[in-house]
């Protein structure tokens, strides 16, 4: 009984023997070419980016080593730096009521005159406030202000401005005390007499109720 099982004991297909015979073949074959392909399509994404990746520095709106520190414009003034020269002068209460009152006055003559060549310019002066309206620019108001010592003025065109009366020296070899006196706004160093010329057109003489 024996010998007659093991002769009608049914055959494995060939293809079922190969694989039992070497079961780790088809892993060992086909496991280092997925790792080659990989390998290959990884190489060739990393070469493509870095293909596609521009070194050349980025471009920055804004500034440039040339506009770091930019130079400041022809229409624009540089700061106004004051000067021992452009402090207020120490005087006194009586010393700002004399010295104001005769720009003041040198003011109102020269806008008088303005007023007797044009019927549109309308001047009034009242308790030492200023009113002139003068087109196109609109309406002026110049006022003391004896608390601070200072002459205010609202013009149309540039806003309010506060001026201090100073002394301004004629030059290095001036003595102590001497030079002329200019209502200044200190801010930017410039004079009531200039912006009165620039904006209306008249012109105060230098020295008017100079200490």
């Amino acid at each position: 009984m024996l010998k007659l099982s093991k002769l009608v004991r049914p055959s494995r297909p060939a293809a079922l023997r190969a694989a039992t015979a070497h079961p780790l073949r088809s892993t060992t074959l086909t496991t280092p070419s997925i790792l080659q392909t990989c390998y290959k399509a990884l190489t060739r994404s990393s070469i493509s980016s870095a293909r596609a990746f521009s070194t050349s520095p980025p471009a920055f709106k804004g500034l440039s080593p040339e506009s770091a520190d930019p130079a400041p414009k022809e229409s624009e003034p540089e700061a106004y730096e004051p000067t021992s020269s452009s402090a207020p002068a120490d005087i006194s209460t009586e010393d700002y009521h004399e010295l104001s009152d005769a720009y003041l006055n040198a003011v109102i003559e020269k806008l008088e005159q303005l007023q007797e060549e044009s019927e549109e310019v309308d001047v009034e002066y009242s308790a030492g406030v200023l009113t002139l309206a003068f087109p196109p620019n609109g309406t002026y108001v110049i006022n003391k202000q004896p608390p601070n010592k200072q002459i205010w003025l609202s013009s149309p065109l540039t806003g309010p401005k506060r001026y201090d009366y100073v002394m301004l020296s004629e030059g290095q070899d001036a003595k102590e005390g001497t030079g002329r006196g200019e209502w200044v706004y200190l801010r930017d160093g410039s004079t009531l007499t200039e912006l009165l010329e620039k904006e209306i057109g008249i012109t105060i003489e230098e020295g008017i109720g100079s200490a």
